[in-house]
């Protein structure tokens, strides 16, 4: 890969990671274990309460609308999906690496 291709990414990344920050929270490592593990149990579930409370609106709480529940479960879908995006491209960036290490280390070994 050209050096001029590595700085491009670099440079797209680095203005993904500026933008990230302006709207990034701190979060609790209790909370983030809350959040980790069995993401299809959790989809399910906010399919089935939006399901629920699209056939019974009064289930839902004075303060949250069907279309406010539905945007943010929107929000999290969309979040999900670059995450997913993300861990491809963090799945090539580790291959190509790797095997940048590799070659390096043959160099190494031939001088």
């Amino acid at each position: 890969m050209p050096e001029s291709t590595i700085d491009k990414l670099n440079a797209s990344l680095t203005e993904i990671k500026n933008l990230l920050d302006d709207y990034s929270q701190f979060i609790l490592a209790v909370d983030n274990n809350r959040f980790i593990g069995e993401e299809d149990k959790k989809i399910s579930l906010l399919e089935h309460a939006y399901k629920l409370a699209q056939e019974n609106g009064e289930l839902l709480p004075h303060f949250i609308t069907l279309e406010k529940f539905k945007t943010d479960i929107e929000y999290f879908t969309a979040f999900r999906s670059l995450i997913d995006l993300n861990s491809q491209i963090q799945e090539k960036l580790w291959n190509m690496t790797i095997k940048s290490a590799d070659i390096a280390r043959k160099d190494a070994l031939t001088t």
